[in-house]
């Protein structure tokens, strides 16, 4: 973790940053993850979604457009309904912007919340977050190129530290390979793709089953000798508890949304190899 601790010799101290620093707005809570890792001291980092909105629902004010278009880059995923609305909006009023789409060079999986859509949930992969780590760096040194070694040197050390992390969780996971897990909402798509497991979604679309289709997806989650349940706050307790009841999975709270998407994959990690009765590496 020592490798992200990286200097700032010369820059501003906390307490005499003032509002001069060149501001980047990201579309979604967990999007701040990559402009603080690599923006550093030098940005001031804004998120778009209200805390309490869901991403895949939100439409943004007319003040959270002004706001947007107020901002020197703009990081979004590309993938979710309200982000063409916001760069749309911007172009027009400031077509200075610099908007990098982080799901840019993924490889995304498509079918997990409709048909014909992409799965948006592209932070919950460190493999995918090496890349959109990458793509993030190269915006903040277009739109700031006086400070292009300090990115750099940032995403040299978010690189190699989620490299690390990557590499621990794959063999911590990796007697786990083919298991199966419960989740709400299906956000864990792309880290169960990374290692092998196999991820049952209680509900889609912001739905939740109706009793009949959660009892067939428990007989399904029963049969696949399901290992754990990822439990999300928009999940209905009288469902979680049915869970619990039909295959004696105690709900494990994990937060998809948050900025701090180290955490959240390393608990996800935790708790399935736990759940498996896994050897800890």
């Amino acid at each position: 973790m020592a490798l992200f601790a990286l200097a700032s010799c010369g820059r501003k101290s906390a307490d005499t940053r003032d509002a001069d620093r060149p501001v980047v707005m990201v579309t979604v809570p967990p999007l701040q993850y990559f402009a603080d890792a690599i923006g550093g001291d030098i940005v001031d980092v804004k998120c778009l979604l209200p805390q309490s909105a869901e991403p895949e629902s939100f439409d943004p004010t007319m003040q959270q457009l002004r706001d947007a278009a107020d901002a020197d880059v703009i990081f979004s995923t590309g993938l979710l309904p309200f982000e063409s609305k916001v760069v749309k909006s911007v172009a027009s009023s400031n077509p200075d912007i610099k908007v990098a789409s982080l799901s840019d060079s993924l490889h995304l999986l498509m079918g997990t919340h409709g048909h014909d859509e992409a799965d948006p949930h592209i932070w919950m992969s460190l493999r995918n977050a090496r890349v959109m780590a990458r793509t993030a760096a190269r915006a903040l040194i277009s739109a700031l190129p006086a400070d292009s070694a300090y990115f750099a040197e940032r995403f040299a050390a978010t690189e190699s530290r989620l490299d690390s992390l990557d590499s621990v969780i794959a063999s911590r996971l990796a007697p786990a390979k083919g298991k199966a897990f419960l989740v709400w909402h299906p956000s864990l798509s792309y880290f169960a793709r990374d290692y092998g497991l196999r991820q049952i979604a209680v509900g889609q679309e912001h739905k939740e089953s109706s009793i009949s289709g959660l009892t067939n997806l428990l007989k399904s989650a029963r049969s696949e000798n399901a290992v754990c349940f990822f439990s999300q706050k928009e999940l209905d307790s009288r469902q979680a508890q049915m869970v619990d009841e039909a295959l004696g999975l105690k709900p494990v709270d994990i937060s998809t949304l948050s900025p701090e998407i180290e955490s959240t994959l390393l608990q996800a990690a935790d708790a399935i190899a736990s759940a498996s009765k896994l050897p800890q590496k």
